[in-house]
């Protein structure tokens, strides 16, 4: 939140020219089936193990999109994947 802060105060006085060249962007991985992230679930042991405690998977992963898109002063830009 400090680096935001900081962001925020060092470009608060730019002028609208100054934002037209600015552009901001991300990307991101999507996961065609499930996650690629640690899954936990807690049970007592004389619990019975329930279908929403297991981890259905694909072989091979399943795979994973990779996208990108990006906002510029004139609006979005086309997104890519």
């Amino acid at each position: 939140m400090k680096k935001r802060l900081a962001w925020a105060n060092v470009h608060k006085d730019w002028t609208k020219d100054d934002w037209r060249r600015m552009v901001f962007s991300d990307e991101t991985k999507v996961n065609v089936w499930g996650s690629d992230g640690v899954k936990y679930y807690w049970k007592r042991p004389d619990d019975k193990l329930r279908f929403h405690h297991l981890d259905l998977t694909v072989k091979g992963g399943g795979g994973s999109v990779m996208m990108w898109g990006c906002i510029t002063y004139d609006g979005p830009g086309q997104a890519t994947g």
